[in-house]
């Protein structure tokens, strides 16, 4: 028999029935992604302290208690001054790791790539105990700082990952130009190849100021008592007394990472990351 015969009632099954399939498909993907989350914030306004499912009623009770509760806004504050002293550092690191393995032939430059992106290989835990080892070891111990330090390594090969191919489809041609007509290299790099990678740059500052400010891990094993971050609040508050407010502290995590999307939509086209410079 013939394969090609065989399979042609398929092909027209296929021809005209795929593309709704296709959707149908990503509709139930999308829905198994969203629906958890669809819950959480809806629970996050029941009127119950419990947490069960479907709530009794409605109420915004759980949303007064968070914005009193002093430990809540302080370790959602000390999360925001992590992540924004954080994120810059860390994206500065990774620009200039993605410009020096970019343009420049060097001993070890594999291995200085494969170092940024190591972080994300490597389970959680295992760096935070040696996080935890190592500044012990120097004396930096435990702390505000030792949890700045950890996120900067945390979020290092997330902006790596983004900002690279920014340079690597950048027309570099635009560059050459630019020093025809006179430009030194810190004159290039910072009235042309900046611009043009500014929307890789912004991605990446977003993607590691969220990650950062979900951190938990990390955070854990370098905190002190002292130091109390959104995340590892919200797991204390889930080992003791699990109310709505534990959602409602969840919604707001939701609403920073959508706002920093937003913030990067604004500031620029991040359409640009995906295309050849021209």
């Amino acid at each position: 028999m013939n394969v090609n015969a065989a399979l042609k009632p398929f092909e027209r099954v296929v021809e005209r029935y795929g593309t709704h399939a296709g959707y149908l498909l990503i509709t139930v993907v999308l829905v198994f992604l969203w629906a958890p989350i669809g819950v959480l914030v809806l629970m996050s306004f029941a009127d119950q302290s419990s947490l069960t499912f479907p709530p009794d009623g409605f109420t915004l009770e759980w949303y007064v208690v968070f914005l009193q509760n002093d430990g809540a806004r302080a370790a959602f504050s000390t999360s925001l001054q992590i992540s924004f002293i954080a994120t810059p550092v860390a994206v500065v690191i990774a620009t200039l790791i993605a410009y020096a393995a970019d343009r420049y032939t060097f001993l070890g430059k594999n291995t200085i790539q494969l170092l940024a992106a190591l972080p994300i290989i490597v389970p959680l835990v295992v760096v935070g105990v040696a996080l935890s080892l190592f500044f012990g070891s120097v004396g930096l111990g435990s702390g505000f700082w030792s949890v700045v330090l950890s996120h900067v390594i945390r979020i290092i090969p997330f902006a790596f990952l983004i900002i690279m191919p920014t340079f690597i489809q950048f027309d570099k041609t635009l560059e050459e130009a630019a020093k025809d007509l006179g430009a030194n290299e810190f004159g290039t790099f910072r009235q042309v190849t900046l611009p043009n990678i500014m929307p890789g740059i912004v991605a990446g500052a977003v993607l590691a100021f969220t990650i950062s400010f979900n951190e938990f891990v990390y955070t854990w094993f370098v905190k002190d008592t002292a130091t109390q971050t959104l995340p590892t609040f919200i797991w204390e508050e889930i080992a003791w007394s699990a109310t709505p407010e534990v959602n409602v502290i969840s919604v707001v995590f939701l609403g920073v990472a959508v706002l920093s999307v937003a913030v990067a939509v604004a500031l620029t086209n991040v359409r640009r990351i995906t295309r050849r410079g021209r």
